[in-house]
């Protein structure tokens, strides 16, 4: 079950276009790799079908179908625990532990996106997506904005986890923009000082990105922004150590 647990520092962050292009990154390194979003609201009606948007980018950017890497799919684009009450859907916690164990033994690395942030609800303000995490008792990448507030948020997602008693593999850093280098490199500098978790990925900000996602070019000019070989590293130190718990 090795693999990586991807959050953010808040919505909208640049999780899933993250989740995306590791998934994309390790699978070309040959790892076979699966991206799950165990609870997708703000569904979309394409041809009178509700699909998931942020599967469907997994899609995209991997050239590839996912038909399981989602549990629920809830219409509104709001907080999971919101949505599931107003589809009048109950979601149970088993289901998804289920559908992550069916997808760990079908691949080498499981890319897990939580909603929203760590402390975002799932089912009540008992179960949130901190607690889903520490079941799943994967490693963390926490994606973050680059400009300004990044530092507050980012310091205080990483004691946040750090509570829960989880890894951080590293943060990876979104919306790079050009003429404001020097203030974002300094937010960057700041974080590394003040969490100890290294930045392993700067990706620059891209205009109409969603809309763009078909272009291999784009793809790979900002999976070359990821340290794609550390993040295999980390995998492969969880693999040896959960096959020594099965020897």
């Amino acid at each position: 079950m090795a693999g990586f647990f991807i959050t953010g520092t808040d919505t909208d962050v640049g999780k899933t276009i993250v989740t995306s292009l590791l998934s994309s990154a390790l699978n070309a390194k040959g790892t076979n790799t699966i991206p799950y979003k165990p609870v997708q609201s703000g569904a979309e009606y394409r041809e009178k079908q509700l699909f998931a948007p942020d599967v469907d980018m997994y899609e995209k950017v991997n050239r590839k179908t996912f038909p399981h890497s989602y549990t629920y799919l809830l219409k509104a684009p709001v907080s999971p625990h919101l949505a599931a009450r107003w589809d009048e859907v109950t979601i149970e916690k088993d289901r998804i532990y289920k559908d992550f164990r069916n997808i760990t033994n079908s691949c080498d690395c499981i890319l897990v996106e939580g909603a929203g942030g760590v402390a975002v609800p799932i089912i009540n303000e008992t179960y949130c997506v901190s607690d889903l995490m520490k079941e799943l008792k994967l490693p963390v990448i926490i994606v973050a904005r680059a400009g300004l507030g990044t530092i507050n948020h980012t310091t205080l997602t990483v004691q946040y986890i750090r509570q829960l008693g989880l890894p951080i593999t590293g943060i990876v850093m979104s919306g790079f923009i050009e003429s404001e280098t020097v203030a974002q490199q300094e937010n960057i500098d700041m974080i590394e000082k003040m969490t100890d978790v290294p930045v392993i990925g700067k990706l620059p900000y891209v205009e109409n990105l969603e809309q763009r996602l078909d272009e291999k070019d784009i793809c790979t000019h900002l999976i070359e922004k990821i340290n794609i070989d550390y993040i295999i590293e980390r995998w492969k130190e969880q693999a040896y150590e959960r096959s020594k718990q099965y020897d």
